[in-house]
């Protein structure tokens, strides 16, 4: 795989400051992209608990209660995955400031 990014890449690797600097940029759309893979994630029920019957019999999927997520549990779970992105982001740009 590195042979490959050396190629693509000319063997530039970005020091700190330059991704430091592309987040700062860039803040918004790093938000957004992660908030859209997560409803991209809900919306192809990667979260859903399945069901399967085999001559039948009942075999639950492996899931814990715990891990049974209504739309509700969902949606806030999105949203608490929103508030740390946002923590992170500002961390992250306070670290930058030091």
């Amino acid at each position: 795989m590195q042979s490959r990014s050396v190629f693509l890449l000319r063997g530039l690797v970005p020091d700190f400051r330059t991704i430091a600097d592309f987040r700062k940029e860039n803040a918004e759309a790093l938000k957004r992209v992660f908030q859209v893979f997560t409803k991209v994630c809900v919306e192809l029920d990667l979260y859903k608990q399945v069901l399967l019957a085999v001559d039948g019999t009942k075999v639950r999927a492996v899931n814990s209660k715990a891990n049974c997520y209504t739309t509700d549990v969902l949606l806030k779970k999105i949203a608490t995955i929103d508030a740390h992105i946002s923590h992170y982001m500002a961390t992250m740009d306070e670290l930058d400031q030091t």
